[in-house]
């Protein structure tokens, strides 16, 4: 018994041992100093959000105050869907920049234009000033926000990427609610000053804790920065070695040097982005995402963010539509956090997985709902079922669909091709959106109306369920240059030739 009872007492003394092991590496992981700086970049979603949901509670007040002219109806579509026909420019523009200029600089270029659309929206007098502030507000949102994703993809522990990258999700779902919240109750001058308030605010916060990032300096040759810049952010005290991490990301571009001088001999530049265009890591990743954007569009998630209200007004009938819309942005809101734990600890694909699901469930359900109502069936179940589905399908597209194709461009593809790929792929789901949104009147009028619009979403969103099932790798925890070793061998990930990662080679 007293052999027994040692031998109990080893074995709880060795668990507790492990669980300190695992408590203390965690900590040792979660680094502040490379939070603050994800944090810093991250402060640019509030702008998106107040951009995206601005729309929503201005049309509406338009419609009662004659103060900046009589809209016509093709006004009232360009002021929802200008940010996202603009947006395509600044993606083309970070093409340009990305890799010549930086990561941090392109994203200080894009507070600028941001800070001066919301200006021209604040003293707007007639409908023409609003457009050409929106259209500032997309050019800028798309610079932006894409150059912090890249950033923060290239900075972050690999265990902890997701969450970093989903700090941003929270931050666009805070101004989307902040937009629902004064604009019900203030005027939309008001809550456009609001909005120019929080697009100044990175601008402070990237002076402070934003160096540029290492691996683009070592791409470029600037060593010396490089070390540098990993230094602060992988401060010794977190336990985290900055020349290990310099030596590392040294090794693996001397190698993909050598590969790309071997076949790059005398060649032109537009034979060089041609071979590079050629590439299974480059072209993969790019058409996977050119049609996994095209899906996320056309599930409505972001239609429904445009015309919020619109929308709210047809599917709720009886109900408080301030109410209604204020209730869909705090879900969103309060969702956000969820989505960002879930990211870090779940993954990728389970989470768009689940998120199609729901989301084609709910619209389905609401569809129903709609049909049942205008067919002359009216009670309280008929009447509430639709927000209470409304509510579940914003929130499961806030963690899944609406999150998740964001993030992917910047971990699939290989440093050397970011810059040249992310903004066309990106212009291509902006383009997309701007087709989505500004038409979206054309489309129900095609469809027979909401019940055709609705039914049109949740096919989509199963649609796309079974894309991402298919053919969508999971990228949790993967460090970045296995993601790139992925692509070379397969394409459907039903069928990938299955590798073994050991925790302990997960090297940040």
């Amino acid at each position: 018994m007293e052999k027994e009872s040692l031998k109990l007492n080893k074995l709880t003394v060795k668990n507790k041992t492990e669980e300190e092991e695992i408590q203390h590496e965690n900590q040792l992981n979660f680094n502040w100093i490379e939070f603050l700086a994800c944090l810093s970049v991250a402060t640019t979603n509030l702008h998106t959000g107040c951009a995206l949901g601005f729309s929503a509670i201005l049309l509406p007040q338009l419609e009662n105050i004659d103060e900046v002219g009589q809209l016509s109806k093709s006004q009232h579509s360009w002021i929802a869907s200008s940010i996202s026909i603009a947006a395509p420019f600044g993606c083309l523009f970070i093409a340009f920049t990305l890799d010549r200029i930086g990561r941090i600089c392109t994203f200080k270029i894009s507070l600028w234009p941001c800070a001066i659309g919301w200006l021209l929206i604040a003293v707007a007098y007639c409908p023409h000033m609003i457009i050409i502030g929106r259209l500032l507000n997309g050019f800028a949102m798309s610079i932006g926000t894409n150059s912090a994703n890249v950033y923060m993809a290239e900075i972050s522990n690999p265990k902890l990427r997701g969450f970093m990258m989903s700090i941003g999700s929270i931050i666009l779902s805070f101004g989307i609610l902040l937009m629902y919240a004064t604009g019900l109750f203030f005027h939309w001058r008001v809550v456009a000053w609001i909005s120019f308030i929080g697009a100044i605010l990175p601008i402070f916060m990237t002076a402070i804790w934003t160096p540029e990032s290492p691996l683009w300096l070592i791409y470029k040759g600037q060593d010396a920065k490089a070390l540098k810049s990993l230094k602060f952010l992988k401060n010794s005290k977190y336990g985290l070695d900055a020349q290990t991490s310099f030596n590392e990301m040294k090794m693996i571009k001397e190698k993909k040097d050598l590969l790309i001088n071997k076949d790059l001999e005398n060649v032109s530049v537009f034979q060089c982005i041609a071979w590079q265009l050629s590439k299974p890591t480059v072209f993969k990743p790019a058409l996977l995402m050119i049609i996994f954007f095209a899906l996320q569009q056309f599930t409505g998630i972001y239609t429904f963010q445009f015309h919020a209200v619109k929308m709210l007004q047809e599917v709720t009938h009886g109900i408080n539509i301030k109410l209604a819309t204020l209730a869909f942005g705090t879900f969103r809101f309060i969702l956000s956090f969820v989505a960002t734990g879930v990211v870090h600890k779940y993954g990728r694909r389970p989470l768009c997985i689940l998120s199609g699901i729901v989301m084609g469930i709910t619209l389905f359900i609401s569809g129903l709902c709609f049909h049942y109502r205008t067919s002359g069936y009216a009670n309280l179940m008929i009447t509430w079922t639709p927000l209470i589905c409304m509510l579940l399908y914003i929130s499961a597209g806030s963690i899944g669909i609406m999150l998740i194709p964001w993030i992917m461009p910047s971990e699939m593809f290989p440093t050397e091709v970011k810059g040249l790929l992310i903004g066309p792929i990106m212009g291509w789901c902006n383009t997309i959106m701007f087709v989505a949104v500004h038409f979206y009147d054309d489309f129900k009028r095609i469809l027979g109306g909401m019940l055709g619009i609705l039914w049109l979403y949740s096919f989509i969103s199963i649609l796309t369920v079974l894309f991402v099932w298919i053919f969508i790798p999971e990228t949790h925890i993967m460090k970045l240059s296995e993601i790139e070793d992925y692509f070379k061998d397969n394409t459907v990930y039903l069928l990938r030739k299955k590798k073994i990662v050991k925790k302990e080679q997960l090297i940040v």
